[in-house]
């Protein structure tokens, strides 16, 4: 992985026409990819088990208290506020 050096974004990899480069969704910056083919795509991470989710099931919207679903939008929204932070 490498990451772009005005913003800190990983930079993705594109084609562009023939060539290939690695540019950064933030700020736009592109990078001439490295012809040593160093790069290998993987598609499954592997997680600790600390970094799951829970998925607690619920039998109906019913058995949820108004606070408890007050609680669970807030942490949800606190969530995407973190990674949209980053």
């Amino acid at each position: 992985m490498e990451f772009c050096p005005e913003c800190g974004k990983l930079l993705i990899p594109k084609k562009k026409g023939k060539a290939k480069v690695l540019v950064c969704s933030k700020c736009g910056i592109e990078l001439k990819l490295n012809k040593d083919g160093g790069y290998d795509v993987q598609d499954e991470v592997e997680h600790k088990t600390s970094e799951l989710t829970e998925v607690i099931p619920v039998d109906s919207e019913q058995a949820i208290s108004e606070a408890e679903l007050e609680e669970r939008r807030e942490r949800f929204i606190e969530g995407i506020d973190f990674f949209e932070t980053e």
